[in-house]
């Protein structure tokens, strides 16, 4: 397992640019890489507590996607610098749930709101983290905790119009 130390804010910053192949037709960046460029800030966070490659190879454990909520507010452009910012905002030692933020310098471009939950890779199910991961998982996450929620977690979509009842 990678034991490289914590962030002290416990939130963990992944930089990258937007490269070619992430534009569209409309000369920006495309929204599935807004997805990818996400992913990446993910695989960072799972780095920091100790998911990495080599511990996927040797415990046969991952994580999964169950839902997300993306928003967009700027566009990005070639060769954009962004900077992502995730953080673990809470976990029932199964479940993580997430929180990630896009920017350009100060700007904010996207956010991102999402569920994983720990997978046993061989059984193809879900189980616990393991005691190690949890530690840090926890420590991540108690890192962060004076700093406020961000105000569009927890958000919905829709119009306006009320919802019909089940």
């Amino acid at each position: 397992m990678n034991e490289r130390s914590l962030p002290v804010h416990g939130i963990v910053i992944t930089e990258l640019a937007v490269k070619p192949e992430w534009l569209d037709y409309n000369d920006h960046m495309n929204v599935a890489y807004y997805i990818a460029a996400f992913d990446l800030g993910i695989e960072d966070l799972k780095s920091a507590y100790g998911l990495d490659e080599a511990y996927r190879k040797a415990h046969q454990r991952s994580t999964v996607a169950l839902e997300a909520h993306i928003t967009y507010q700027n566009e990005a452009a070639l060769g954009d610098h962004l900077r992502i910012e995730s953080r673990i905002l809470a976990t029932d030692g199964k479940r993580l749930h997430l929180c990630q933020a896009m920017y350009r310098g100060e700007t904010l471009l996207s956010t991102q709101e999402a569920m994983s939950i720990s997978f046993d890779l061989a059984a193809r199910r879900s189980c616990p983290f393991d005691s190690a991961l949890r530690t840090r998982i926890e420590a991540l996450q108690q890192a962060q905790t004076a700093l406020p929620v961000p105000g569009w977690v927890g958000r919905t979509i829709g119009l306006g119009t009320p919802r019909p009842a089940r």
